[in-house]
């Protein structure tokens, strides 16, 4: 049977990484686990490479310094591809997502090339309250807007790629490093003629640490969400 990989980007994750490493093998799947870490200072990475005594499909990629979540994606999707792996799903290892849906996730891909956990459909779930739900909310009917997709989310990284989505993404030119990539991914897969679904996740605040996520954050994805529309328009005609 060939294999899946799970993949997690860290930074500063060390009070959450062993929960996570514990909760993606308690799913019984045949699957492996890979670490992208961009330096962490409270020394994430050592914790993992004490985990891979015990868990000997754990791996483990320590980059030299915080270069953002796009770069790490796109470090797992050619690790997925070099070392042939079937798909990657990805998610954060702050405990946000739950990783008992991984299952889920991998019974939907028989039908589709990419599955995305969504918690503004019919049993998805936010536990993100006040100016934060609203931020989120507004945003993804933006993505919804702008990029003529028919889905509700757009933002969250807890979603699987086949090989197809791999190579696709693999062969587009990508400059986005930042939290925006995850939409940029998503369109391009889905102007791609890729088959796309949504399935309802339960979104968790993080378990422990703080957010990642730059105040600026807000203006980049806009601005991406601009670019993106434009080349929508100039360039796909779905």
């Amino acid at each position: 049977m060939k294999k899946i990989l799970v993949c997690a980007p860290t930074y500063n994750e060390r009070e959450n990484i062993e929960i996570l490493c514990k909760k993606v093998f308690k799913t019984k799947k045949k699957i492996d686990l890979l670490i992208i870490d961009d330096n962490s200072p409270d020394d994430t990475s050592g914790v993992v490479k004490r985990l891979k005594l015990k868990y000997k499909n754990l791996f483990l990629i320590k980059r030299k310094e915080k270069m953002g979540i796009g770069s790490a994606l796109r470090t797992g999707f050619n690790f997925a591809l070099k070392n042939n792996y079937i798909a990657i799903i990805t998610l954060d290892a702050d405990l946000s997502h739950d990783p008992e849906k991984i299952p889920l996730f991998i019974n939907k891909l028989k039908r589709n090339d990419f599955i995305i956990g969504s918690r503004y459909i019919k049993g998805g779930k936010s536990e993100y309250k006040g100016i934060r739900n609203f931020l989120s909310r507004s945003a993804n009917k933006l993505c919804n807007l702008f990029l003529k997709m028919p889905f509700y989310e757009f933002t969250t990284s807890y979603r699987i790629y086949n090989k197809k989505c791999l190579k696709t993404l693999c062969k587009s030119k990508f400059n986005t490093e930042d939290y925006s990539s995850q939409i940029e991914f998503f369109f391009y897969i889905y102007y791609s003629g890729l088959k796309c679904c949504e399935i309802p996740i339960h979104f968790k605040d993080r378990f422990k640490g703080d957010s990642k996520i730059p105040k600026l954050q807000i203006i980049y994805s806009f601005f991406k969400l601009i670019e993106l529309y434009f080349r929508r328009v100039f360039l796909f005609k779905k």
